[in-house]
Parts: C-alpha cells; structure tokens; sequence
C-alpha cells in the first residue's frame, strides 16, 4: 500500500536542483516512493516550485543550490596526487578558484605539517590577525596540492603562478619550510613558453628583484608586493584578458586590442607600419624622495608599501619642464596616520627637518608638532634637494588643521629652498575685494572697481587714501545691497534710482542702516566726479551721528582690572589705554626702541608725527616687568615691537600682534577702546579744557570738543534765537 504522505515524503529524497528549477535540456528524474512507512511530519514539508511561477525565497534557495552544484568540482578529480618525479609530457595553466580550496578542505595534504608552524611564526612575526592567518593558509594548502599534482619535491616557484592570491605569502612560507627550490631566471614564466637553455638560475624571492610576470618590468627587492607590478595590477583590474594584436602573448589585459606593455606604442604603429614589434624594457622603481636610497639593515622593519611611495620626484638640480598644481588630498589619506619620524627620508632630509626643529624648540608643543609634521611631509614627498614653491606648501595645510605654512616657508625661504609666488604676498585685504569684484557681472565691477580707485587717492581731486581694510569695510557692507540688484537684472549702476536706496534701506535700523548709508553715498559721489553716472542719487541720504556720544565706565568694572589680569602683557596693555588713553591700534605698534626707561618715557609714532608719554610710577613697573617676562620667555627674539605674542615674538617677518590678541585680554570686561574713551571723558569731567586734552593725549580739536560737550552739554548748547 502506498499512502498519499509516504509519497510525499519520498518524492523529496533527490535534492537536484536542475530538477527544482526546471532547467532547460536538464535530465529527468525517476519517481521515487517508499512503499511501508508512514511519517506524520509529511505534511510540513515544503512544497516544491517549479520554474518562474513559484516564491521567491524558495527559488533562491534552489538557485544557490544549483550555483554550489554547478561549481564544485568532481570529488577525487581536484589536483589528484601524481607520482612523485615524474615528468609530465606538456603542461597547462590552472584555473584555480574558491571552489577548488572548498575541495581541498577535507584532504590530508602533503607537506602541510611542516608548512603550518613557519605561517604561525610568520603571522605573530608580523603581528597580524587570526583572519589573515586562515586565509593565507587556504593558499598555502593549495599549492601544496599544486605541488602533489605535478609531482615535484621541491616545487619549482613557477608552480605558484596560478595562485589567486597571497602569492608572495606563499612563496616565503614555502622557502622558509625548505619546500620550494630556487626559481628560474624568468619569474613565473607563462606556460608552454621555452626557457633560455644557457642562462644560469639565479636567486629570484620575495627579498630579490624579480620580473613583473606581464610587462616583464624589473621590481626592486622588498619593494613589490605580489607577482606583478603596481600598474600592471590596476590595469588587470579595469581590463579584459585576450591576446595582444602587436606582441601576440596571450592572457594579458587589453585596452583597444594591446596589453599595457604596447599599449604606449599604438600611436607610433598606427603612424609608421613597421614589422619590428620590440617593446622597452623598463626598471619599476618607485618614484624616491632623491638622492641615493637608504640601505635596509635586517633587523629594519619593511619600508612603505607603493601605495604610500612618493608619485614623483625632480631629481637633484633638474628642473620641471612644466609645472602642474598638485592635489595633496590623496597624499594625506596615505599618510595621515603615519607619524614624521616613520617616513623614510634622505639624509639631507632629516638633517634640514632637525634644524627646524632646534630653531622651534622654544615653541609650544602643538606648533612645534605642526611645523615638523608638515616640513617632513614636504621633505618625503618633493625632496629637499630642490626648491619647493610656496604654492604647494600652502595648498598641502589648507587639507589639514594639523599642518601650518608659514613658519615652514619663513625657514625654507631663509634656506634658499622656497620659491615665492606674488599671488600669496599681496594685501590679504586686496585680495578679498578682488574676489568680491570677480562675483559681480563685469559692467558693475567696473564701476565699482572706480569708486575703490577713488577711495584709494587716485580720484580728480587730491584726498587722503583710504587703506585697503578700510576699502574692504565698505565693500563688505555694500556687497548685499549690490548682489541683491544684480540678481533682479540689473546690469549697470546707471540703473539705480531713488526707490532703489529706499528699499534698500527701509528694512535697516541703527548703526547696519547708518554704515549702508555712508557707503551708498560714498559710491555714487564717486561716481559721479568721476563722470560716470548723471546725477548722485544718494547725496542726501540721512546717515545721523556717525561718532555718538562718549560713555563712561562704571566703576564696579575699573576696580581691581589689573589684579584680575595673569600676564604682564595684559597689565602693560592696560595700563596704556586706561592711563594714558593711548588706542588700541597703537599699542600694538608701539616699539622697544622708543621705551626709555632711565628717562621714563615713550614715544608713540603717528606716521610722521611722535608723541611723547611720560610714565608715572606704574606704567614704568609695569613695563620694566614685561621687558624682564619676554626677555626670559624668548631670548632670541628679534621683533622690533613691544608686545609681542607667542606666534610673533620668533616670526622672521616681525609683525605687530593680532589686534585680537588684544581683544581677549578682557573678554568679560570693557575693551580698549572704551578704556580709552572712559579716561578721556573723566580728565573732560575734571578739567573742562579741550587745549589741555589735546596736549595731554594727543587728539584732535573736534574730538576734544565733543569730550567736553559730553561732560558739560551746557556750554556747547545752542541758545534759541
């Protein structure tokens, strides 16, 4: 009796997928049934889909098994052993793949006991992974079993040609076991190609040159990472394998028909028939940073991978025939994790990075590693027996906060090893409004390019020139209003009417409404002096009180200012503008030379004009205790300024302080200025004399007396008629 479950259960026992699936031309199948036996889990069996019209996971399953069938090789027909030293009649490359190691993985392997050991000391030598290990131990079994299969003891390196990968791992661990003997001349030779019967072997391992097995290119020792050359390997990659229309080897990678060695040639063939098809014999040697190569001692660590090798290198006294802006994008993600002292550089290299870093031993510990950082790159990549351009210094720490230009271009300059280019030497204020003017349509840059003209001195009249940060402040607050009537069409200053200002002002209030104001009609009384537009719309827009009225500082805020105060610079800054009323401006210019201590004054420089303070007790302590502070804090300082900060204090340019240095001496506190403004209006309050404020700070009639109109409005009234 045959029951409907038994059947059921029977018809699954073949698990053939080409049945499954319905494949074309598959063979067909017995019906197979178990007659006697009864089972209950019958009815939760899965129900078998044919062709297209079944489930989608079911299918898949059925694929992968079709997949897993189609290529696993036939059991015992996988690089069965041969007799050993035997010779074979003729010989043919081997395709080997995963599902060939997938075979291999239950077999007892010839030679593997003695392999197995040299690979676990290998990869604790190297410190690698336990994946590394097992994945190089696939190969290492597979050409063990190469070696089985062609019956030879010790395998010729040859034999290793067909491996998929770890091909240099495999060789080394092969000759540390004593299981390969010593290769051919000709490194992993194709097959069926004959040999030169009279050229002696020579050693060729991973610690030897060897030659590229495609374009046959010599790679240095220790220096290639596999059997082929670094563009070899990328052109495999990208390209198809077939036979080469002008040398005829086979299984190389093509592009239009040629393989990479004569893939440089097809111009010249094209142009010229010839029969001779010879090809260049090149040497790989990865670009160096010039000069001879450090020789490798063994007990030295392996040297960079040619991933991480300089790309190009102008070899000692050579010039460029064309230079090219570099990208360093790809240069950083190389070695953004290598510290300086892991890059290999010459000796005249590290000499140069050594003087950098006595001559900034002083700096702080961030900088110093910043300066270092980005010299050794620079040293590593350009080489230091050239001059290097100032462009590519800056273009390499634009990518990186970590990187800092201008003390590297400040040594390499003093060296005779920087090349300037103008474009980064000029006003960086310049180059704002330049870069400003360019976003413009080209009329209305011009017209606006007049009125900075006009600014700068060069108007019909003779007037004082602006300078460019004062340009650029101008320029800053017109910008919108300018972008924004461009944007409607408007394509020349001519255009602009009286509904324009308006709107354009209508929205704004206070000092932003006051600064647009004052701009607008700067522009258009430009302008029109100089003839370019009909009439100044803009003369009589109301801009109110420019300068404002004088504030006093509360007190709660003078006392104890000094004492809240850490370093002697700040107590001298503000002792100057809070004393003396000096402006912020100045102090930061103020000279060494002209502080006289013994005569307890100091001269203050107004272009061509000197004022002289005289310091009472205070200001005198306080500045003989500043000149002890930074003669101690940096003896080598040259800067001809008195305060000095720590990026300026060994700056070879010798510039004044940032006048943001200045403004965090009080960042909770009043500013300079105010300081200043506070001090003038309490002498103003005390003594009501503007000659007497004009001698005593050095300022001008009209802001004399608007000090005293502050402290007493009732003198400076204007009596109703």
């Amino acid at each position: 009796m045959i029951d409907r479950h038994t059947a059921s259960q029977a018809i699954r026992a073949e698990d053939d997928a080409e049945w499954a699936l319905a494949v074309p031309g598959a063979r067909p199948r017995a019906l197979q049934l178990t007659i006697g036996t009864y089972r209950h889990y019958a009815t939760q069996a899965r129900k078998i889909v044919r062709g297209e019209s079944g489930g989608r996971g079911v299918n898949a399953r059925w694929r992968r098994a079709l997949s897993q069938q189609y290529e696993e090789p036939a059991g015992a027909a996988v690089l069965e052993p041969q007799v050993w030293g035997q010779l074979p009649l003729f010989t043919l490359p081997r395709t080997l793949t995963d599902a060939t190691v997938r075979a291999l993985a239950t077999r007892t392997v010839a030679g593997w006991d003695q392999a197995q050991p040299v690979l676990e000391a290998l990869t604790a030598e190297r410190r690698l992974t336990r994946a590394w290990y097992y994945r190089a131990a696939k190969m290492v079994r597979l050409a063990l079993a190469v070696r089985e299969a062609e019956g030879v003891e010790p395998a010729p390196e040859t034999l290793l040609r067909d491996l998929p990968t770890n091909g240099d791992t495999v060789c080394l661990v092969l000759l540390r076991a004593g299981l390969l003997a010593a290769p051919q001349p000709r490194h992993l030779a194709q097959a069926g190609r004959p040999q030169a019967p009279d050229v002696a072997p020579v050693p060729n391992s991973w610690f030897t040159p060897r030659q590229c097995s495609d374009c046959q290119a010599w790679m240095p020792e220790r220096q290639h990472a596999g059997f082929l050359c670094d563009p070899c390997r990328f052109w495999r990659e990208r390209q198809q394998a077939g036979d080469c229309t002008r040398c005829h080897r086979d299984g190389l990678p093509l592009r239009a028909g040629h393989c990479r060695t004569c893939h440089p040639h097809r111009d010249a063939d094209r142009a010229r028939p010839t029969a001779v098809t010879a090809t260049q014999l090149v040497i790989d040697l990865p670009a160096s940073v010039g000069g001879t190569a450090l020789p490798l001692q063994a007990d030295e660590p392996l040297p960079l991978l040619a991933d991480v090798t300089p790309a190009t290198t102008v070899g000692p006294g050579q010039e460029s025939l064309f230079t090219m802006r570099r990208d360093w994008s790809p240069v950083l993600a190389r070695l953004r994790s290598r510290p300086p002292g892991e890059l290999p550089l010459t000796g005249a290299a590290v000499a140069l990075v050594e003087d950098f870093a006595e001559l900034r031993r002083d700096q702080e510990a961030s900088g110093f590693r910043k300066n270092i950082r980005t010299l050794a790159i620079l040293g590593y990549w350009l080489g230091v027996e050239n001059a290097i351009h100032e462009r590519d210094v800056h273009d390499l720490t634009r990518l990186d906060t970590h990187l800092a230009a201008k003390p590297v271009c400040q040594f390499l300059r003093a060296r005779g090893l920087l090349v300037d280019d103008p474009e980064l030497h000029q006003d960086r204020d310049l180059a704002w409004i330049e870069t400003a003017l360019h976003a413009l349509p080209q009329r209305v840059a011009d017209e606006v390019r007049i009125w900075v003209d006009v600014l700068r001195g060069q108007g019909p009249r003779e007037d004082e020139p602006r300078s460019w940060e004062g340009v650029r402040r101008y320029l800053t607050t017109l910008q919108p209003a300018l972008i924004a009537w461009t944007a409607a069409g408007m394509t020349t200053l001519r255009e602009v009417t009286s509904d324009h200002l308006q709107v354009t002002l209508e929205d704004l209030t206070g000092t932003a409404r006051r600064q647009l104001a004052t701009a607008l009609r700067s522009l258009f009384r430009a302008l029109k002096r100089k003839r370019v537009i009909f009439r100044d719309l803009a003369r009589y827009l109301a801009v109110g009180d420019l300068t404002g009225i004088p504030r006093p500082v509360p007190s709660d805020l003078l006392v104890g200012l000094l004492d809240r105060t850490e370093t002697p610079f700040a107590r001298l800054a503000i002792a100057l503008a809070a004393v003396h009323a000096v402006p912020a401006a100045e102090i930061r210019t103020v000279r060494t030379a002209d502080l006289n201590l013994a005569c307890g004054t100091l001269e203050i420089r107004r272009g061509l004009l000197r004022r002289t303070l005289y310091l009472e007790e205070l200001t005198h302590q306080l500045a003989a205790d500043w000149l002890v502070y930074r003669h101690q804090r940096w003896p080598a300082s040259v800067n001809p300024h008195l305060l000095v900060s720590q990026k300026t204090a060994l700056d070879p340019d010798h510039p004044a302080v940032h006048r943001v240095t200045l403004s965090q001496i009080l960042p909770n506190g009043p500013t300079l200025d105010r300081l200043r403004q506070d001090r003038i209006l309490d002498e103003a309050f005390a003594t009501g004399d503007p000659l007497k404020l004009m001698r005593l700070f050095g300022i001008s009639e009209q802001t004399a007396m608007r000090y005293v109109g502050t402290a007493y409005p009732e003198r400076t009234a204007k009596l109703p008629r």
